[in-house]
């Protein structure tokens, strides 16, 4: 006599069933993955942002701390430019001023000052170099330091202790500068900066 051993398998029904669970299971998964991703690329987009506001205000501080009462001649007017000028005069920048501190890693025979210009043009503040002081025909270096920027505001303290909104004085530097920079993604950003010459 034949035993007949009888084999079990999934019925239709339950390998539908399974097929209809997994399926969800991959779905809400998918959607769980492109949340975290979309998060990621969030916090990575603010950390970026964020790593620029410090480099832009890091270039502003180290430029400031090293400017010098050093006048600059043109080439073209008869009378010295001022060593620091922030005036209306917005197609020369918002601050123009001439700093020490010029690396020569290469030991060429030049100074060790340079020009600096910060400009603000179509919500990019860039800075803007020149490694001679003196003349207006030399090409400069530009860089874009930051994104976004839709005002800047200065103020000037003299040691008279006055605060002042322009400055253009040809034989005196002021003892500090306030800095505003209003940002989209960050709002107003106050720096007050001492100069020491």
């Amino acid at each position: 006599m034949k035993k007949h051993i009888s084999q079990r398998g999934f019925t239709l029904i339950e390998l539908l069933v399974s097929i209809a669970i997994f399926s969800m299971m991959t779905v809400v998964a998918y959607a769980g993955i492109g949340s975290i991703m979309a998060n990621d690329k969030i916090s990575a987009d603010h950390e970026t942002d964020l790593k620029r506001l410090q480099r832009t205000m890091m270039f502003i501080e180290k430029d400031l701390r090293q400017v010098t009462i050093r006048t600059r001649n043109d080439g073209y007017s008869t009378s010295l430019l001022p060593p620091l000028n922030a005036d209306d005069d917005t197609s020369t920048g918002f601050l123009e001023f001439t700093r020490a501190g010029n690396s020569n890693p290469t030991n060429l025979k030049r100074s060790s000052l340079m020009r600096v210009r910060y400009l603000l043009e179509e919500e990019k503040l860039q800075r803007m170099t020149w490694s001679l002081v003196d003349h207006s025909d030399i090409e400069s270096t530009a860089v874009t330091l930051m994104d976004g920027v839709t005002d800047v505001e200065l103020s000037f303290l003299p040691a008279s202790g006055t605060e002042v909104n322009d400055w253009t004085k040809v034989d005196e530097l002021p003892i500090g500068v306030e800095v505003i920079l209003t940002t989209e993604r960050w709002g107003q950003i106050r720096r007050v900066l001492p100069l020491y010459y």
